[in-house]
């Protein structure tokens, strides 16, 4: 799979291009300063200096040899870099990086990922982690939203709302890669004869057809071990039958309420399925204490792009709504 060149925004090697300034300086202020950056670019022999580096983050046009070992640096894509539209002025600089910035950076890596299966053809694995309110459901979101920008099919289980975890089932996984949702079906056409009608317009197999039917039905007189490899296998099965005509990415939030058979079902499934253009998008929030930690050993040790978020700053410039309240019952008390 390729990218319509066409429509890119990069230029010829010698053309001139205007970078996004506010991507750039994001990806720099997480490395270390100018004057450091421009000698790990002489450890590695490219050339690429501190006016060059400081003309880049500018806003000021630059060769395109010098976005290509920018890209080369930071281990991105060279289109990631470019500004898509080069006539507006770059954003003003900003003396110390908010929040935004470093976010920025997260979902630069993510769209690196994206770009990165698009084009290889090959499954990848970004692994979101944080403590509550680190913005890793915000991330995912942006990461199932870019890649349906890029064609992908995306398969979203959320984490639930107020307060209230979801817990993820293979049934859900299942019912997502078939497009259908338990809630939202009707007693005129039972769920089961949606899923053999969809399983069968995909090509899958009758056996795997049962299995897949068993995650939300009586299951087949199969023994227990039969049933556990045969659900497994349909559902490998589903994930490349999704992945073989365009990429498809899976985000799971909330990975840590994720049951017992999921979690042992994604163990093989999720090795089984990187020959294939897969995207796994996974966030697990972090709790104080020992983790439970709902996969195993094979998938430990799989390579992947492991993002650690970290909450916002409390910001000191106003008062918190505990003080308020405080504030107003003292000058209550005291008018009494």
């Amino acid at each position: 799979m390729t990218f319509n060149l066409a429509s890119s925004p990069i230029q010829p090697f010698d053309a001139r291009v205007m970078l996004d300034v506010h991507s750039l300086k994001a990806l720099r202020q997480r490395r270390s300063g100018r004057e450091a950056l421009s000698e790990q670019f002489q450890e590695r022999r490219q050339c690429l200096t501190r006016a060059a580096i400081k003309r880049a983050e500018s806003g000021r046009p630059v060769p395109y040899r010098t976005v290509r070992h920018l890209a080369a640096f930071y281990g991105i894509g060279v289109e990631t870099l470019i500004d898509a539209a080069p006539t507006r002025q770059a954003p003003p600089a900003r003396p110390v990086p908010d929040v935004a910035d470093i976010w920025d950076v997260e979902r630069l890596q993510c769209r690196a990922v994206i770009d990165a299966v698009h084009v290889g053809g090959r499954g990848r694995i970004i692994d979101v982690q944080g403590v509550a309110g680190a913005g890793k459901s915000p991330l995912l979101s942006f990461g199932a939203r870019d890649a349906r920008a890029r064609g992908y099919t995306c398969v979203v289980l959320d984490g639930g709302r107020a307060r209230i975890p979801a817990v993820h089932t293979a049934a859900d996984l299942m019912l997502g890669l078939l497009g259908l949702q338990a809630g939202a079906v009707t007693d005129a056409v039972p769920l089961a004869d949606l899923v053999r009608s969809r399983c069968a317009a995909l090509g899958v197999s009758p056996v795997h057809i049962d299995a897949c039917v068993g995650l939300i039905d009586a299951p087949p007189e199969w023994p227990l071990p039969a049933t556990q490899l045969l659900q497994t296998a349909a559902l490998c099965a589903l994930v490349q039958h999704r992945a073989a005509n365009q990429p498809l990415l899976i985000s799971i939030d909330d990975l840590q309420c994720a049951d017992w058979q999921l979690a042992m079902i994604l163990n093989v499934v999720v090795p089984t399925t990187l020959d294939y253009p897969v995207l796994w998008m996974f966030a697990t929030r972090l709790e104080p204490g020992p983790m439970r930690r709902p996969l195993g050993v094979r998938m430990d040790a799989l390579a992947r792009t492991t993002l650690h978020l970290t909450p916002p700053p409390v910001r000191t410039d106003r008062a918190d709504a505990g003080g308020v309240h405080r504030l107003a019952r003292t000058a209550g008390q005291d008018a009494g």
